[in-house]
């Protein structure tokens, strides 16, 4: 019996369904302007001679809406005929942004999809709307509002307003730490990217809230506790409390610090098949037994024990640093195993987002080359030398296998670029050179060939300065420097040693690294050197080298810098080494030696402390007496608590400085901050100086006073790592010095180091 029911429910199914649908003999369609009746019917999927169904007419007309070409859509069907009626929606004409005044026009017509000649739906308009009030909230303007209108033109078209009130900034007003006992707030807030609201930050936008900036400081914390050691750190909870305003944010980051971990034991395991040479990790290992741990010191251990296992032949080495923590005593085990990885291939190295420089500039930075065997730790590397050419504001860096064959690897890099070129101008006085005007402009990447070219001027009362540089930092595509320099520069010595003079040349230079951190310098100079506007009442000595001469010498300098930082440094060392050669032709032959080594010492987080010594050494050759400009004068930014050439040899009869032909000098410094924003780069600073120098080359007893006895001064500062430059303001006491030395108390430098 209930077989029979659901037959006969299937007849009267089938019946109905039969009833319903009709034979399409022909289509009429009405409502198009622009559109042609074939695209209308082409995407309805009617076609004359087919039974069509209501499900038909449906799915045609949900089909058309889904374009977005109709605002209205209804379709019947009678005695075959299928009437399509459309309204289309109208075109955007023009669109219009009112009331903006933080963003630019340009910059929010690139957020939106509406433009003029496209297609205008209220959907589009909504996003585009809902697009434009993101764009205000990421940059800061939480309290923006945007009304999306639209005015009505002839023949089917609308202009699209977006009527903004942008609102004020919403400023980060406070960060608030909870859990930080090993690190005060203004440490920790220093080393997020966010900072709170201050009046000098008027040039930046880090004071105002962004959520994925937010996001990416608690990275940032996370490693900064990692580098002291505390491995068990973690930000608990994150909260942006947006102030009812609207117009502020309270950021509440809640730490759990745990405590730091001591490297109790440092080990090496090697497991790769035929590998027989023992290592001694102290070699390589970047930090010590018994040290509070660092990741970046693990990191650095890693790079060179990789690179040492790689120049043995072993390209599928892979170091895996193994942290193991004893939590109830806080000190850690590091093992650094050595394993032979899968045999994994670059097959391509792929880079996009450089629409301005060159693939080849990006890839001579690669420490991997397509084709090599992939590693980690070279892939590390090679990102961070891409960053640190400066020329990106972010590079990203993924790696992806190659589908069908597991034995091959893509190195995907992508990098947004900014602006390479500089112009810069100041104004300043410095207490020897007295006003002071400088401008230049440099460009670091011409063309994006990774070149720079740079122009400089500086002006003051004592000084005229002009240098054009030229640099190719990959010469003939070698991992090499070369350039070239002309430089023009006349100085009034008249004050000192009653004279001025003038050198106009060039220089041409090349450079290459040994390691990363030892570099050196070959140098060829050719120049022309002016003495003149000699007193009447001049010195003897000085007078007879009134004139002309030719320059021709060679040098070379190497370098090995290991500051952890080139600009702020607080921990490290840097040791420099010079020679030159004058008497390749020319009118002037000498040999001249100068040194200078570097420590800086971590007193605290803040508190820097550094030895400085430097020295040199020049002698004439063939008999010729040292031209005045050749040789060493001490004071000033030499040695503080003395003016320029205050020290040292003079003549009895003008008091003329005479310079020397070899000079020693130490300093030990203490910088600390002074309760400013670390932001205006303002620090503090007391030192003590001492000094040596020569007597010159025709020294004669009769007419010069000298003594080689040992100058020093003592003295404090501020130091102000300004927009302009450095500026160093010193006041100095000269404790040991001799009653004919010119002395300073006061000393103001502008954009020159010390």
């Amino acid at each position: 019996m209930k077989k029979m029911k659901y037959i006969l429910l299937a007849a009267i199914s089938l019946s109905a369904f039969t009833a319903q649908s009709e034979t399409l003999k022909n289509v009429k369609i009405d409502g198009t302007r622009r559109i042609e009746n074939e695209t209308v019917l082409s995407y309805t999927g009617l076609k004359i001679g087919q039974n069509v169904t209501e499900n038909d007419l449906d799915r045609a007309s949900k089909t058309l809406f889904a374009t977005g070409l109709f605002s209205d859509v209804d379709i019947k069907l009678k005695n075959g005929v299928a009437a399509i009626n459309v309204q289309e929606n109208p075109i955007v004409h023009e669109v219009f942004f009112e009331g903006n005044k933080a963003l630019e026009d340009d910059v929010l017509k690139t957020e939106i999809q509406l433009k003029p000649r496209s297609v205008y739906t209220k959907t589009k308009l909504q996003k585009d709307a809902d697009r434009l009030l993101a764009v205000y909230k990421r940059n800061g303007r939480f309290a923006a509002t945007i009304e999306p209108k639209i005015i009505k033109q002839d023949q089917n078209r609308v202009d699209v307003v977006f009527e903004i009130n942008e609102g004020g900034k919403a400023f980060v007003r406070e960060i608030a730490f909870e859990g930080n006992h090993a690190f005060s707030e203004d440490t920790l807030e220093d080393k997020m990217m966010t900072q709170e609201k201050a009046w000098y930050r008027f040039l930046s936008s880090t004071d105002t809230y962004d959520a994925d900036r937010f996001k990416y400081d608690q990275e940032l914390l996370r490693r900064w506790y990692l580098e002291h050691g505390y491995l068990d750190f973690k930000v608990t909870d994150a909260i942006a409390e947006l102030m009812p305003d609207k117009e502020g944010f309270i950021l509440t980051l809640k730490l759990d610090e745990g405590e730091p971990y001591i490297v109790d034991k440092q080990d090496l395991q090697i497991s790769l098949p035929d590998y027989k040479d023992s290592i001694k990790l102290e070699k390589y290992a970047e930090q010590d037994t018994g040290d509070r741990l660092d990741i970046t010191k693990i990191e650095a251990t890693v790079d060179a024990l990789t690179e040492k296992f790689l120049n043995d032949g072993f390209a599928f080495a892979n170091v895996e640093p193994d942290i193991i923590p004893n939590k109830k005593d806080h000190t850690a085990t590091v093992v650094y195993r050595v394993t032979e990885g899968d045999k994994i291939f670059i097959r391509r190295i792929n880079i996009k987002g450089n629409s301005r420089t060159q693939d080849k500039v990006i890839r001579r930075e690669f420490r991997i080359k397509e084709g090599d065997a992939y590693n980690a730790s070279l892939l590390r590397k090679s990102k961070q030398n891409v960053s640190d050419l400066d020329y990106f504001s972010n590079v990203e860096m993924d790696t992806a296998p190659v589908p069908m064959n597991p034995s091959l690897a893509d190195v995907n890099m992508s990098v947004t670029e900014k602006s390479t070129g500089a112009f810069n101008i100041g104004v300043g006085w410095s207490s020897y050179d007295g006003m002071m005007f400088e401008t230049g402009i440099q460009e670091r990447n011409i063309l994006g060939t990774g070149k720079i070219a740079s122009f400089n001027v500086m002006l003051s009362q004592k000084e005229t300065q002009y240098d054009i540089g030229l640099t190719d930092p990959y010469f003939l595509g070698y991992n090499m420097t070369a350039g070239i320099d002309l430089f023009h520069t006349t100085r009034d010595n008249s004050d000192s040693s009653s004279y001025s003079y003038k050198t106009t040349g060039g220089t041409v230079r090349f450079g290459w690294h040994y390691t990363d951190a030892l570099h050196q310098t070959v140098r060829y100079t050719l120049r022309q050197d002016n003495i003149y506007d000699v007193d009447s009442d001049a010195a003897l000595s000085i007078k007879e080298q009134k004139g002309k001469t030719i320059v021709s010498m060679i040098g070379q300098d190497l370098v090995y810098d290991k500051r952890d930082s080139r600009l702020n440094p607080t921990t490290g060392y840097y040791t420099s080494f010079s020679t030159d050669f004058a008497g390749l032709g020319g009118d002037t032959k000498f040999f001249r030696i100068d040194a200078t080594a570097i420590k800086y010492f971590s007193v605290t987080e803040e508190i820097v402390f550094s030895l400085r010594s430097d020295g040199g050494y020049i002698w004439g050759i063939g008999g010729k007496d040292l031209r005045i400009n050749d040789r060493y004068f001490l004071g000033d930014r030499s040695l503080r608590g003395f003016e320029y050439g205050g020290v040292g040899a003079r003549d009895r009869a003008t008091d003329d400085a005479l310079g020397g032909d070899w000079y020693a000098t130490a300093t030990a410094e203490l910088t600390f901050p002074i309760g400013l924003p670390k932001e205006i780069g303002i620090k503090g600073k007391v030192f003590t100086d001492a000094g040596l120098i020569g007597k010159p080359d025709n020294y004669d007893a009769d007419t010069m006073e000298y003594s080689n006895r040992l100058r020093a001064a003592v003295g404090t500062g501020i130091e102000w790592s300004s927009p302009m430059g450095v500026i160093n303001f010193d006041f100095s006491y000269a404790f040991a010095k001799e009653d004919y030395d010119k002395t300073r108390v006061f000393r103001l430098n502008f954009g020159k180091g010390f």
